[in-house]
Protein backbone atom coordinates (compact mmCIF):
# COMPACT_ATOMS: atom_id res chain seq x y z
CA UNK A 1 0.00 0.00 0.00
CA UNK A 2 1.32 3.46 -0.91
CA UNK A 3 0.47 5.60 2.15
CA UNK A 4 -1.07 9.01 1.68
CA UNK A 5 1.59 10.78 3.78
CA UNK A 6 4.49 9.91 6.04
CA UNK A 7 7.54 11.37 7.74
CA UNK A 8 10.59 10.73 5.58
CA UNK A 9 13.77 10.89 7.62
CA UNK A 10 17.00 12.48 6.41
CA UNK A 11 20.46 11.26 7.30
CA UNK A 12 21.44 13.86 9.89
CA UNK A 13 18.37 13.39 12.10
CA UNK A 14 19.76 10.52 14.18
CA UNK A 15 23.12 12.25 14.70
CA UNK A 16 21.47 15.49 15.78
CA UNK A 17 19.05 13.78 18.18
CA UNK A 18 21.92 11.80 19.72
CA UNK A 19 23.97 14.98 20.11
CA UNK A 20 21.00 16.72 21.72
CA UNK A 21 20.49 13.89 24.20
CA UNK A 22 24.15 13.84 25.12
CA UNK A 23 24.28 17.62 25.51
CA UNK A 24 21.88 17.58 28.44
CA UNK A 25 19.96 20.48 26.86
CA UNK A 26 16.70 19.01 25.60
CA UNK A 27 14.10 21.59 26.60
CA UNK A 28 12.90 24.58 24.61
CA UNK A 29 15.09 27.32 23.15
CA UNK A 30 18.27 25.22 23.28
CA UNK A 31 21.09 25.21 20.72
CA UNK A 32 19.19 23.23 18.08
CA UNK A 33 16.17 25.50 18.45
CA UNK A 34 18.37 28.54 17.84
CA UNK A 35 20.02 26.99 14.78
CA UNK A 36 16.71 25.80 13.31
CA UNK A 37 15.02 29.16 13.95
CA UNK A 38 17.82 31.03 12.22
CA UNK A 39 17.79 28.74 9.18
CA UNK A 40 14.00 28.90 8.95
CA UNK A 41 14.14 32.69 9.01
CA UNK A 42 16.66 32.66 6.16
CA UNK A 43 14.48 30.34 4.07
CA UNK A 44 11.42 32.53 4.60
CA UNK A 45 13.15 35.89 4.36
CA UNK A 46 11.83 36.94 7.79
CA UNK A 47 13.43 38.30 10.93
CA UNK A 48 11.90 36.13 13.66
CA UNK A 49 10.37 32.68 13.62
CA UNK A 50 9.52 31.30 17.07
CA UNK A 51 9.43 27.49 17.11
CA UNK A 52 6.35 26.04 18.79
CA UNK A 53 5.01 22.64 19.80
CA UNK A 54 2.59 22.66 16.85
CA UNK A 55 0.99 24.87 14.24
CA UNK A 56 -2.17 24.64 16.32
CA UNK A 57 -0.33 26.28 19.20
CA UNK A 58 1.17 28.92 16.91
CA UNK A 59 -2.39 29.76 15.84
CA UNK A 60 -3.58 29.79 19.45
CA UNK A 61 -0.88 32.33 20.25
CA UNK A 62 -2.27 34.78 17.68
CA UNK A 63 -5.37 36.03 19.58
CA UNK A 64 -3.32 36.17 22.79
CA UNK A 65 -0.63 38.27 21.13
CA UNK A 66 -3.24 40.61 19.63
CA UNK A 67 -5.22 40.76 22.88
CA UNK A 68 -8.51 39.73 21.27
CA UNK A 69 -11.55 39.62 23.53
CA UNK A 70 -15.01 37.98 23.52
CA UNK A 71 -17.23 39.87 21.10
CA UNK A 72 -14.40 40.67 18.71
CA UNK A 73 -14.81 39.22 15.22
CA UNK A 74 -12.32 37.46 12.97
CA UNK A 75 -12.81 36.53 9.31
CA UNK A 76 -11.41 33.28 7.89
CA UNK A 77 -12.28 30.78 5.17
CA UNK A 78 -14.64 27.97 6.06
CA UNK A 79 -12.48 25.63 3.98
CA UNK A 80 -9.66 25.11 6.47
CA UNK A 81 -8.68 22.87 9.38
CA UNK A 82 -10.47 23.11 12.73
CA UNK A 83 -7.32 24.49 14.42
CA UNK A 84 -7.69 27.75 12.50
CA UNK A 85 -11.09 28.29 14.09
CA UNK A 86 -10.38 26.74 17.49
CA UNK A 87 -7.56 29.20 18.14
CA UNK A 88 -10.06 32.07 18.19
CA UNK A 89 -13.10 30.21 19.52
CA UNK A 90 -11.09 29.36 22.65
CA UNK A 91 -10.89 33.12 23.37
CA UNK A 92 -14.59 33.75 22.81
CA UNK A 93 -13.97 35.50 19.50
CA UNK A 94 -16.82 35.44 16.98
CA UNK A 95 -15.83 33.74 13.72
CA UNK A 96 -17.16 34.95 10.37
CA UNK A 97 -16.63 32.30 7.72
CA UNK A 98 -15.88 33.41 4.16
CA UNK A 99 -16.12 31.74 0.77
CA UNK A 100 -13.13 30.52 -1.23
CA UNK A 101 -12.30 31.07 -4.87
CA UNK A 102 -13.56 28.25 -7.06
CA UNK A 103 -10.28 27.97 -8.98
CA UNK A 104 -7.60 28.39 -6.31
CA UNK A 105 -9.68 27.04 -3.39
CA UNK A 106 -8.44 29.89 -1.18
CA UNK A 107 -10.05 33.04 0.26
CA UNK A 108 -9.37 36.37 -1.45
CA UNK A 109 -10.15 40.05 -0.83
CA UNK A 110 -13.52 39.90 -2.60
CA UNK A 111 -14.58 37.13 -0.21
CA UNK A 112 -13.51 39.15 2.83
CA UNK A 113 -14.87 42.61 1.97
CA UNK A 114 -18.60 41.88 2.57
CA UNK A 115 -17.83 40.56 6.06
CA UNK A 116 -15.75 43.48 7.31
CA UNK A 117 -17.39 45.67 9.95
CA UNK A 118 -16.55 47.77 13.01
CA UNK A 119 -16.14 44.63 15.15
CA UNK A 120 -13.58 42.97 12.84
CA UNK A 121 -10.28 42.63 14.68
CA UNK A 122 -8.37 40.29 12.36
CA UNK A 123 -8.50 38.48 9.01
CA UNK A 124 -6.93 35.02 8.70
CA UNK A 125 -5.75 33.98 5.24
CA UNK A 126 -5.25 30.30 4.40
CA UNK A 127 -3.61 29.28 1.13
CA UNK A 128 -4.77 25.86 -0.04
CA UNK A 129 -1.61 23.95 -1.05
CA UNK A 130 0.13 27.24 -0.28
CA UNK A 131 -1.63 28.87 -3.24
CA UNK A 132 -2.87 32.27 -2.12
CA UNK A 133 -5.66 34.22 -3.76
CA UNK A 134 -4.53 37.82 -4.29
CA UNK A 135 -2.71 37.81 -0.93
CA UNK A 136 -0.91 41.10 -1.55
CA UNK A 137 -4.26 42.77 -2.28
CA UNK A 138 -5.73 41.23 0.85
CA UNK A 139 -2.82 42.59 2.89
CA UNK A 140 -3.40 46.04 1.40
CA UNK A 141 -7.13 45.83 2.14
CA UNK A 142 -6.46 44.96 5.76
CA UNK A 143 -3.97 47.81 6.05
CA UNK A 144 -6.53 50.30 4.72
CA UNK A 145 -9.11 49.08 7.22
CA UNK A 146 -6.64 49.03 10.11
CA UNK A 147 -7.21 45.29 10.67
CA UNK A 148 -4.28 42.89 11.20
CA UNK A 149 -3.81 40.21 8.56
CA UNK A 150 -2.86 36.82 9.99
CA UNK A 151 -1.69 33.93 7.83
CA UNK A 152 -2.30 30.26 8.50
CA UNK A 153 0.67 29.05 6.46
CA UNK A 154 0.45 25.41 7.57
CA UNK A 155 0.60 24.28 3.93
CA UNK A 156 2.82 27.13 2.74
CA UNK A 157 6.44 26.34 3.58
CA UNK A 158 8.17 26.92 0.26
CA UNK A 159 5.21 28.87 -1.16
CA UNK A 160 5.55 32.37 -2.54
CA UNK A 161 3.28 35.14 -3.77
CA UNK A 162 4.41 38.16 -5.78
CA UNK A 163 8.05 37.37 -5.06
CA UNK A 164 7.70 36.98 -1.28
CA UNK A 165 7.34 33.90 0.88
CA UNK A 166 3.72 33.46 1.94
CA UNK A 167 4.80 33.40 5.59
CA UNK A 168 6.25 36.90 5.24
CA UNK A 169 2.74 38.34 4.77
CA UNK A 170 0.63 39.60 7.62
CA UNK A 171 1.46 40.64 11.16
CA UNK A 172 1.79 36.99 12.22
CA UNK A 173 1.98 33.70 10.33
CA UNK A 174 1.80 30.10 11.54
CA UNK A 175 3.73 27.17 10.06
CA UNK A 176 3.36 23.42 10.56
CA UNK A 177 5.99 20.68 10.82
CA UNK A 178 3.49 17.87 11.36
CA UNK A 179 4.32 14.47 9.89
CA UNK A 180 2.05 15.23 6.92
CA UNK A 181 3.91 18.41 5.93
CA UNK A 182 6.84 19.04 3.56
CA UNK A 183 9.26 19.22 6.49
CA UNK A 184 8.45 17.30 9.64
CA UNK A 185 9.69 16.84 13.17
CA UNK A 186 6.72 14.66 14.15
CA UNK A 187 4.77 17.46 15.80
CA UNK A 188 5.90 21.06 15.59
CA UNK A 189 5.21 24.52 14.28
CA UNK A 190 6.40 28.10 14.25
CA UNK A 191 4.95 31.55 14.79
CA UNK A 192 6.48 34.01 12.34
CA UNK A 193 6.44 37.55 13.76
CA UNK A 194 6.46 40.05 10.89
CA UNK A 195 5.26 43.01 12.95
CA UNK A 196 8.21 43.89 15.17
CA UNK A 197 5.94 45.68 17.65
CA UNK A 198 4.37 42.30 18.51
CA UNK A 199 7.62 40.41 19.13
CA UNK A 200 8.03 41.05 22.85
CA UNK A 201 4.45 40.04 23.60
CA UNK A 202 4.75 36.97 21.35
CA UNK A 203 7.83 35.88 23.29
CA UNK A 204 5.98 36.30 26.58
CA UNK A 205 2.88 34.41 25.41
CA UNK A 206 5.16 31.57 24.27
CA UNK A 207 6.98 31.52 27.64
CA UNK A 208 3.97 30.96 29.92
CA UNK A 209 3.15 34.66 29.91
CA UNK A 210 6.51 35.64 31.40
CA UNK A 211 9.44 37.78 30.23
CA UNK A 212 11.83 34.83 30.59
CA UNK A 213 13.19 35.30 27.06
CA UNK A 214 14.23 38.85 27.93
CA UNK A 215 15.72 37.58 31.19
CA UNK A 216 17.85 34.99 29.38
CA UNK A 217 19.17 37.76 27.11
CA UNK A 218 20.09 39.86 30.14
CA UNK A 219 17.50 42.55 29.38
CA UNK A 220 15.79 42.20 32.81
CA UNK A 221 17.27 41.04 36.11
CA UNK A 222 14.41 38.63 36.92
CA UNK A 223 11.41 37.28 35.07
CA UNK A 224 7.81 37.59 36.13
CA UNK A 225 4.28 36.82 34.94
CA UNK A 226 3.32 39.57 32.50
CA UNK A 227 0.33 38.31 30.52
CA UNK A 228 -1.78 35.26 29.77
CA UNK A 229 0.30 32.63 27.98
CA UNK A 230 1.25 28.98 27.98
CA UNK A 231 4.14 26.61 27.32
CA UNK A 232 4.41 26.76 23.54
CA UNK A 233 8.14 26.02 23.19
CA UNK A 234 9.27 23.21 20.92
CA UNK A 235 11.67 20.85 22.68
CA UNK A 236 15.27 20.88 21.48
CA UNK A 237 14.87 17.19 20.55
CA UNK A 238 12.19 18.08 18.02
CA UNK A 239 14.25 21.05 16.89
CA UNK A 240 17.19 18.71 16.23
CA UNK A 241 15.02 16.70 13.81
CA UNK A 242 13.68 19.90 12.27
CA UNK A 243 17.17 21.32 11.74
CA UNK A 244 18.18 18.24 9.77
CA UNK A 245 15.04 18.56 7.66
CA UNK A 246 15.63 22.27 7.07
CA UNK A 247 19.18 21.57 5.92
CA UNK A 248 17.72 19.14 3.35
CA UNK A 249 14.95 21.52 2.29
CA UNK A 250 16.09 21.99 -1.31
CA UNK A 251 16.40 18.25 -1.97
CA UNK A 252 13.06 17.51 -0.29
CA UNK A 253 11.33 20.22 -2.33
CA UNK A 254 12.93 19.08 -5.59
CA UNK A 255 11.57 15.57 -5.02
CA UNK A 256 8.07 16.78 -4.12
CA UNK A 257 7.93 19.05 -7.16
CA UNK A 258 8.97 16.16 -9.41
CA UNK A 259 6.11 14.06 -8.02
CA UNK A 260 3.63 16.97 -8.27
CA UNK A 261 4.70 17.63 -11.88
CA UNK A 262 4.30 13.95 -12.79
CA UNK A 263 0.71 14.06 -11.55
CA UNK A 264 0.02 17.31 -13.39
CA UNK A 265 1.58 16.14 -16.65
CA UNK A 266 -0.50 12.97 -16.68
CA UNK A 267 -3.80 14.48 -15.55
CA UNK A 268 -4.00 17.91 -17.14
CA UNK A 269 -4.37 16.67 -20.76
CA UNK A 270 -7.44 14.57 -19.87
CA UNK A 271 -9.05 16.84 -17.26
CA UNK A 272 -11.54 18.49 -19.60
CA UNK A 273 -12.54 15.21 -21.25
CA UNK A 274 -13.09 13.45 -17.94
CA UNK A 275 -14.65 16.48 -16.22
CA UNK A 276 -12.33 16.96 -13.25
CA UNK A 277 -10.72 20.25 -12.20
CA UNK A 278 -7.10 20.98 -11.26
CA UNK A 279 -6.05 23.87 -9.04
CA UNK A 280 -5.27 27.15 -10.78
CA UNK A 281 -1.75 28.34 -9.99
CA UNK A 282 -1.49 32.08 -10.64
CA UNK A 283 1.44 33.65 -12.48
CA UNK A 284 2.64 35.36 -9.29
CA UNK A 285 2.24 32.23 -7.13
CA UNK A 286 4.94 29.69 -6.39
CA UNK A 287 3.28 26.58 -4.99
CA UNK A 288 5.19 24.38 -2.50
CA UNK A 289 4.07 20.97 -3.83
CA UNK A 290 2.54 20.33 -0.44
CA UNK A 291 -0.36 18.35 -1.85
CA UNK A 292 -1.88 17.35 -5.14
CA UNK A 293 -5.62 17.84 -5.16
CA UNK A 294 -8.33 17.82 -7.80
CA UNK A 295 -12.08 18.26 -7.90
CA UNK A 296 -13.78 15.11 -9.11
CA UNK A 297 -16.37 15.27 -11.89
CA UNK A 298 -19.86 16.04 -10.56
CA UNK A 299 -21.72 12.85 -9.77
CA UNK A 300 -18.70 10.63 -9.16
CA UNK A 301 -19.10 8.66 -5.93
CA UNK A 302 -15.94 9.63 -4.08
CA UNK A 303 -16.19 6.99 -1.35
CA UNK A 304 -16.37 4.20 -3.92
CA UNK A 305 -13.50 5.72 -5.90
CA UNK A 306 -11.27 5.94 -2.83
CA UNK A 307 -12.11 2.32 -1.96
CA UNK A 308 -11.18 1.21 -5.48
CA UNK A 309 -7.87 3.05 -5.26
CA UNK A 310 -7.14 1.49 -1.89
CA UNK A 311 -7.92 -1.94 -3.30
CA UNK A 312 -5.32 -1.19 -5.99
CA UNK A 313 -2.75 -0.29 -3.31
CA UNK A 314 -3.03 3.51 -3.26
CA UNK A 315 -4.21 5.47 -0.25
CA UNK A 316 -5.89 8.65 -1.55
CA UNK A 317 -8.22 10.80 0.53
CA UNK A 318 -10.65 13.70 0.64
CA UNK A 319 -9.98 16.80 2.75
CA UNK A 320 -11.69 19.40 4.95
CA UNK A 321 -15.36 19.32 5.78
CA UNK A 322 -16.53 22.98 5.73
CA UNK A 323 -16.41 24.58 9.17
CA UNK A 324 -19.46 26.77 8.60
CA UNK A 325 -21.58 23.60 8.51
CA UNK A 326 -19.77 21.79 11.34
CA UNK A 327 -21.61 20.85 14.56
CA UNK A 328 -19.15 22.91 16.64
CA UNK A 329 -20.17 26.08 14.79
CA UNK A 330 -23.89 25.55 14.39
CA UNK A 331 -24.22 28.42 11.96
CA UNK A 332 -26.73 28.90 9.17
CA UNK A 333 -24.46 30.33 6.47
CA UNK A 334 -24.66 29.12 2.91
CA UNK A 335 -21.30 28.98 1.16
CA UNK A 336 -22.01 27.13 -2.09
CA UNK A 337 -18.49 27.33 -3.56
CA UNK A 338 -16.93 25.99 -0.37
CA UNK A 339 -19.52 23.21 -0.17
CA UNK A 340 -18.91 22.21 -3.79
CA UNK A 341 -15.12 22.19 -3.41
CA UNK A 342 -15.29 20.11 -0.24
CA UNK A 343 -17.71 17.58 -1.76
CA UNK A 344 -15.52 16.95 -4.81
CA UNK A 345 -11.98 17.22 -3.41
CA UNK A 346 -9.63 14.26 -3.82
CA UNK A 347 -5.95 14.23 -2.87
CA UNK A 348 -3.23 11.91 -4.11
CA UNK A 349 -0.16 10.70 -2.17
CA UNK A 350 2.88 12.99 -2.25
CA UNK A 351 5.88 12.44 0.01
CA UNK A 352 9.50 11.33 -0.05
CA UNK A 353 8.72 7.68 -0.69
CA UNK A 354 6.54 8.28 -3.74
CA UNK A 355 8.59 8.49 -6.94
CA UNK A 356 7.66 10.41 -10.06
CA UNK A 357 7.21 7.07 -11.82
CA UNK A 358 4.79 5.89 -9.14
CA UNK A 359 2.92 9.19 -9.42
CA UNK A 360 2.45 8.56 -13.13
CA UNK A 361 1.07 5.09 -12.36
CA UNK A 362 -1.26 6.47 -9.69
CA UNK A 363 -2.53 9.06 -12.17
CA UNK A 364 -3.10 6.31 -14.74
CA UNK A 365 -5.07 4.34 -12.15
CA UNK A 366 -7.25 7.35 -11.39
CA UNK A 367 -7.85 7.99 -15.09
CA UNK A 368 -8.89 4.38 -15.66
CA UNK A 369 -11.33 4.48 -12.74
CA UNK A 370 -12.88 7.73 -13.96
CA UNK A 371 -13.17 6.35 -17.47
CA UNK A 372 -14.91 3.27 -16.09
CA UNK A 373 -17.31 5.51 -14.20
CA UNK A 374 -18.09 7.46 -17.38
CA UNK A 375 -18.87 4.26 -19.20
CA UNK A 376 -21.41 3.30 -16.55
CA UNK A 377 -19.32 0.87 -14.51
CA UNK A 378 -18.38 1.26 -10.86
CA UNK A 379 -15.02 2.98 -10.16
Amino acid sequence: MIPFARHCAVAAESDYVTACLHSGSTSGDGPFTRRASALLGQLLGVERALLTTSCTHALEMMPLVLGLQPGDEVIMPSYTFSSTANAFALRGVTIRFAEVDGDRWSMGPDDVTPLLNERTRAVVAVGYNGVSHRLAELEALCARRGVPLLVDAAQSLGASHAGRSVASYGALAALSFHATKNLSCGEGGALVVNDASLLQRAEMVREKGTDRSQFLRGEVDKYTWRCVGSSYLMSDLNAAVLLAQLESFEAIQAHRHAVWSAYRSALEPVSERLGFTLQLIGETDGHPAHLFGLLLPPGVERTALLAAMAEAGVRATSHYEPLHAAPAHGGSERLPVTDAVAARMLRLPIHGEVSAEEAARIAALLISLLERDRSGGKP
